[in-house]
């Protein structure tokens, strides 16, 4: 008579075993795949597409960085090097690359997005860093001066002060950050053909600028004479300067 428990394990063993021969089988066509898949001869990369808006960035210089990666194994190129190669690219921000089968790289790519010029020779980026472009004239954009490390302060107080003074119909078009840790200003209001120099001084620099903001809509933007510079480092007012007028004394605000 048989041994019930005897069989019974037998079975299991038996069991175990056609699993395990099923599993190295399996690795083995997976992997006899892969060998065949990854050849650097198979399912070449033909075609590397780059979608983005280019001011700055070349495409020459595009098409260059990547030619040595088309023929590449579409499953083994290495898209790390590919990256690391087109960030080194001037203007180039950001980069995602995808793989689009049966044979093309898509790259996104994102520009640099310069928002001022910094000191005279540099300009800050939309993610607040500065870089290095010589000879490069955007007339456009801000001037933006101040200390090493401080074009992110800068940046806050700029919007600030922009928003103050947009509702006068004043665009701000140069801010410096002293040493001393003074604001000045240069606002400019392209209707009156009047361009004004504004000195905030280091305290209150909101509120004096919102008095004189009040001031300008009530009454000076209707006057004749156009605004040289405005003095508002005053406790009740500020000193103005006109184009054909000697500067004056505190003009009070109430």
């Amino acid at each position: 008579m048989s041994d019930p428990v005897k069989s019974m394990g037998n079975k299991q063993s038996g069991s175990l075993l056609s699993s395990l021969s099923l599993l190295i089988v399996f690795a083995g066509i997976i992997l006899l795949f892969a060998d065949y898949v990854l050849q650097p001869d198979r399912f070449p990369v033909c075609r590397i597409s780059f979608i983005g808006e280019f001011r700055h960035v070349e495409k020459s210089a595009l098409q260059e960085s990547v030619s040595p990666y088309i023929g590449n194994n579409f499953f083994a190129i290495d898209l790390q090097g590919l990256e690391s190669t087109l960030r080194d690219i001037d203007w180039v921000s950001d980069i995602s690359i995808s793989r689009r089968w049966p044979d093309t790289l898509q790259v996104s790519i994102k520009e640099e997005r310069l928002i001022a010029s910094w000191n005279k020779t540099s300009w800050v980026t939309s993610d607040a860093a500065i870089v290095e472009i010589p000879n490069l004239k955007m007339r456009e954009l801000p001037r933006w001066f101040g200390p090493q490390g401080t074009q992110v302060l800068v940046q806050l107080r700029y919007h600030q002060f922009s928003n103050l003074l947009a509702d006068v119909d004043m665009k701000l078009q140069q801010l410096t950050y002293s040493q001393r840790g003074a604001w000045q200003l240069i606002a400019v209001n392209d209707e009156r053909k009047e361009q004004v120099n504004i000195r905030l001084g280091r305290r209150d620099m909101e509120d004096r600028l919102f008095r004189f903001a009040r001031a300008y809509g009530q009454t000076l933007v209707k006057l004749e004479q156009r605004l040289v510079s405005v003095d508002l480092r005053y406790p009740n007012g500020f000193a103005v300067k006109w184009d054909s007028i000697e500067e004056g004394g505190p003009v009070s605000t109430g």
